[in-house]
């Protein structure tokens, strides 16, 4: 009876560890579809780097933000930078992805009445944010 006790909790364990797993994996090949489909129309993705619409994602991954060479960032941009200086990381990435106007009121990139009709209004679900941030980190 102890044996089958036994049996049982570790059948219990791999099932939550393969349930958490499941959860919290990440898909880079969802990544790079995400980012083909809503970021490569303004952002270079390439080892290239270009500036275009908006900044290159080479490289995006640890940068400082609103360090991007020869790019020119909106003011409210530059304005919340100036703030409050950060890297783009895990955290500040995912938020900024989620809902680019609630992380900077104002962007140039969130607003349906900038001058392009190409905008983007945010990655709602976090599986998928993770698996855009996972293909952004091999973008070195």
């Amino acid at each position: 009876m102890k044996s089958l006790n036994l049996l049982m909790g570790v059948l219990i364990a791999i099932l939550v560890g393969l349930a958490t797993w499941w959860t919290f994996r990440v898909n880079m090949e969802v990544g790079l579809r995400l980012v083909d489909n809503h970021c490569t129309v303004c952002h270079d993705d390439t080892k290239r780097a270009k500036n275009r619409k908006g900044p290159p994602l080479w490289g995006v991954y640890g940068r400082e933000a609103g360090t991007a060479e020869g790019y020119g960032y909106s003011a409210a941009f530059m304005d919340k930078v100036a703030e409050n200086p950060f890297v783009w990381d895990e955290g500040h990435l995912s938020a900024f992805i989620e809902d680019p106007n609630a992380f900077i009121s104002n962007s140039e990139m969130g607003q349906a009445e900038s001058e392009h009709t190409l905008y983007f209004t945010g990655i709602r679900n976090a599986a998928n944010r993770r698996d855009v941030i996972a293909y952004l980190k091999t973008l070195q």
